[in-house]
């Protein structure tokens, strides 16, 4: 008797070998567009994060590129004709691994492309502290080099991967469950079944054993470690594969949401709102990805020493060129200046100052003229002057006199929705004033710590704690002080919810020419504060 053809060996091979072919296309389509849609958010990013390493975006890219390349030849192989079965089989698990790498990738582009201000992919974070290793390997009775290797082993399992997006305000994690298999993971904790009604809080002892839960646990442990903005991140973890049914695992699954009361987890479904709303175009999940930098800037802006000496420096204002005498960073500020066309300060500061009022405390505008007085060169002083009034002749000229003539000092214009003058804030931010404040609610107690800490001088404490005191940001071209203020309010904190001042670094800095400066012993001739202290004298 004839052997039909669907019982026919080589008529299912050819079946499957032409499924095999057509998702091998399929998902080689799919890696093809995925990657130029990536590598033009990397074309977006360029010009302003560098390296672009820190995003995780070129080893994603490269994960991608390498899918592709499987992908493309193993649609080369499968055309053939009258491929082996055993061939076939290697090739359908090689498909199988490939697609699963792709899908993955795949989709965590699609979810990006729903978010904004992307900071970095498949980041990874520590979820166990250093002493919480040490306490479970004590427990472990081990030494030498079997406690060392625990140690790894606790580390590594500890360590989590998201996607931090929202400019480092959120985490997204993701994580594939079964229904049937949390089920079975309860069962095996002690879950009461048919005991809880949703929002009711459960004894942890029936739900702290389960995977997804230790998982979620480690998530709120890096975001304890890794604050953003002195906040911890909120943490959105999406179920891909676990639909909403209103039933005890729920009830589970919302346990989840209040571990921490002090880290909010969002914890999505598949057809949440967030995995249902369909992304943007293209160009617009990219303008979201990369996010407006100004965005965190408040409406009234506090400017540090730094930034005042870059609007008025002759190195801003002026077309110069590298001399024998000047100190190498005046000097290869002076060629960044010529490399680019119209300049680079006043391009890069002036947007950030645009439609913002301007202010900056009374301390740090005597100090300013003072290091004007002692290195600044004539037309930095005078445009210092201009920018912050000083003397009766500035302060008694109109606004429009005072910008016309700022404007004739410089080679650069001078936009019409930035503030100059700056306004001088008048009242005093000294030690006093900062015990007061603490005392009337307007500082927290650990304003005094910090000011304490520091050891600034007056006028470099007036500024951060001023900005501290009226919550606006404060904008430096210091690239240390950040860090330094961030680490004594850490360290300082009298509660998990203490905010610090919100302090804003421009990345871009100029010297003053300081061409006729004379120099007292021990003055830095840069004639600014330096990056790593407060060296100017008061």
């Amino acid at each position: 008797m004839a052997v039909s053809e669907a019982q026919d060996p080589s008529a299912e091979s050819a079946m499957r070998q032409s499924r095999m072919l057509e998702s091998a296309r399929k998902h080689t389509e799919l890696v093809d567009v995925c990657v130029r849609e990536v590598e033009a958010l990397i074309a977006r990013l360029q010009p302003r994060l560098s390296p672009l390493l820190s995003t995780g975006l070129p080893t994603y890219v490269r994960t991608l590129q390498r899918e592709h390349v499987l992908l493309r030849d193993l649609a080369t192989e499968l055309a053939s004709p009258n491929i082996a079965d055993e061939a076939l089989k290697l090739q359908d698990r090689r498909l199988e691994a490939s697609v699963n790498v792709t899908s993955r990738g795949v989709a965590q582009w699609e979810r990006l492309k729903r978010s904004r201000r992307f900071v970095a992919v498949n980041q990874a974070f520590q979820g166990s502290s250093r002493d919480d290793r040490r306490s479970e390997v004590a427990k472990l009775d081990v030494a030498g080099r079997e406690k060392q290797k625990m140690h790894r082993i606790l580390k590594e399992q500890g360590r989590v991967e998201v996607d931090v997006v929202e400019g480092g305000r959120e985490w997204i994690a993701v994580k594939t469950v079964q229904r049937d298999r949390l089920a079975r993971q309860l069962t095996d904790c002690g879950w009461a079944w048919g005991e809880h009604e949703m929002g009711d809080r459960v004894d942890e002892d029936e739900w702290d054993d389960v995977p997804l839960a230790k998982f979620v646990k480690r998530l709120i442990a890096a975001a304890r470690m890794n604050r953003h903005e002195y906040r911890f991140p909120k943490i959105r973890l999406i179920l891909s594969s676990l639909s909403r049914a209103d039933d005890e695992i729920d009830i589970f699954i919302n346990q989840l949401a209040h571990i921490d009361p002090l880290v909010e987890v969002l914890l999505e479904y598949q057809e949440g709102s967030f995995m249902s709303t369909p992304p943007p175009p293209l160009d617009a999940a990219l303008d979201n990805l990369v996010g407006d930098e100004l965005e965190d800037l408040t409406p009234t802006l506090n400017l540090d020493h730094t930034i005042l000496i870059d609007l008025i420096s002759d190195l801003t204002h002026s077309s110069l060129e590298p001399q024998a005498w000047q100190a190498p960073s005046t000097s290869s500020q002076i060629e960044e200046e010529n490399r680019h066309e119209g300049g680079l300060m006043a391009r890069t500061l002036y947007p950030v100052l645009a439609g913002r009022r301007i202010v900056c405390t009374s301390e740090a505008a005597e100090h300013f003229h003072h290091v004007l007085k002692n290195v600044g060169t004539e037309t930095e002083r005078e445009r210092g002057r201009l920018l912050v009034p000083w003397g009766d002749e500035t302060r008694s000229m109109s606004t429009k006199d005072i910008r016309d003539r700022f404007q004739q000092l410089s080679i650069h214009h001078l936009p019409d929705d930035v503030q100059v003058p700056v306004e001088t804030v008048p009242e005093p931010w000294d030690m006093p004033a900062i015990s007061q404040a603490v005392s009337r609610g307007v500082l927290p107690r650990v304003a005094l710590d910090v000011a304490e800490a520091s050891a600034f001088k007056s006028s470099k404490l007036s500024i951060f704690i001023y900005g501290w005191a009226a919550g606006v940001a404060t904008v430096t071209s210091n690239k240390e002080v950040r860090r330094q203020v961030r680490a004594w309010v850490k360290i300082n904190a009298r509660s998990e919810d203490d905010i610090g001042p919100l302090i804003w670094t421009l990345q871009v800095t100029r010297n003053l020419l300081a061409k006729n400066a004379s120099p007292r012993p021990g003055w830095h001739v840069k004639g600014r504060e330096s990056d790593d202290d407060d060296d100017d004298d008061e």
